[in-house]
């Protein structure tokens, strides 16, 4: 039964590594389970057997691949050995590093942006959106932190985390369309400083 088991979760990482490279390659309208089969070297019949249709695929595949390529960079922002302004810092580092050199990371950020057009996946990115209203929450609790509300400037500090989020997603998004204007990885440090730049209190 061990072995059954095992065997399972192998099979149905396989199915959700093929259909990362093939919802990439194709879209998912012009993906196939039998595509995302043939990928892994496996039958249709196994698609089926752990995954209802292509959308709760496309939705596991988001789900799955996006949390374990972002944890590392969200952990910045749970650091505490770190003030709040530098772990703010330090994850939009991390991210706009990790957004070029982390194939699933790009990947799974560009298919949660494309199912968010398609009606039958609307139920499924609910949880997307669940992570983005607690991640607001959590940035604007690091700039209340830094002071953000006592500093006479004019940005609320939940102003201020909806910005950053705006700015994440535009980089991304922007690069994604245009990748050769600008590489987020080598220009991480100044992207960081750009988007924090009148949101976080200026030094005397």
């Amino acid at each position: 039964m061990r072995r059954t088991a095992e065997e399972a979760a192998q099979t149905r990482r396989a199915l959700l590594e093929a259909a990362l490279e093939v919802f990439a390659e194709r879209g998912y309208a012009a993906a196939t389970l039998s595509g995302i089969a043939a990928r892994a070297g496996l039958t249709r019949g196994a698609v089926y057997h752990h995954f209802t249709d292509k959308a709760e695929l496309y939705l596991a595949t988001i789900a799955e691949n996006w949390g374990a390529a972002a944890a590392p960079v969200w952990a910045h922002l749970e650091d505490t050995d770190a003030g709040p302004q530098e772990r703010i810092r330090r994850f939009l580092v991390a991210f706009f590093t990790a957004f070029e050199k982390n194939f699933a990371l790009r990947t799974t950020f560009a298919m949660s942006m494309q199912g968010s057009e398609l009606p039958e996946l609307q139920v499924g990115l609910e949880d997307k959106r669940r992570v983005m209203d607690a991640w607001a929450e959590q940035l604007a609790a690091l700039l209340r932190a830094a002071g953000v509300d006592r500093s006479g400037e004019v940005v609320p500090p939940e102003s201020g985390a909806i910005a950053i989020i705006a700015a994440v997603n535009g980089v991304a998004a922007t690069w994604l369309a245009c990748p050769d204007l600008f590489s987020p990885a080598h220009q991480a440090e100044a992207l960081a400083q750009a988007v924090l730049h009148g949101i976080l209190p200026r030094k005397e």
